[in-house]
């Protein structure tokens, strides 16, 4: 083994490492403003695309203002994954703007275009 061999395999080493401390501080990932939603909105993936969602949402169901719908989502420490699977099983739908999605997705989705 040459210098030339050992350098460029500490130099992939290196870049290796570098990459996978991106990937794993999300460095990458798409950062929002900060509101007084986040222990909620967090769950989401695409805050945007759920926006967008929760426009429609909004638009068929006026009633939902920010604060109450946060403080009815914070009321069950179940996660929105397992929210939406219940409320999938339990037949619990929202249709809106095309889509037919359950409950909770619409309702987290109405509190994203909320906190915009």
């Amino acid at each position: 083994m040459n210098r030339r061999s050992i350098l460029a395999g500490l130099v992939a080493i290196v870049a290796a490492a570098a990459g996978g401390a991106a990937w794993k501080l999300h460095l990458f990932k798409k950062h929002y403003a900060p509101t007084p939603y986040d222990d909620l909105l967090n769950q989401i993936v695409d805050r945007d695309a759920a926006a967008r969602l929760g426009a429609a949402v909004t638009q068929t169901r006026p009633d939902l203002n920010a604060q109450n719908l946060a403080q009815r989502l914070r009321q069950s420490a179940t996660t929105l994954a397992g929210r939406a699977a219940r409320d999938a099983g339990q037949n619990r739908l929202i249709e809106a703007g095309g889509w037919i999605v359950p409950e909770s997705v619409g309702l987290y989705s109405a509190l994203a275009a909320k906190a915009g």
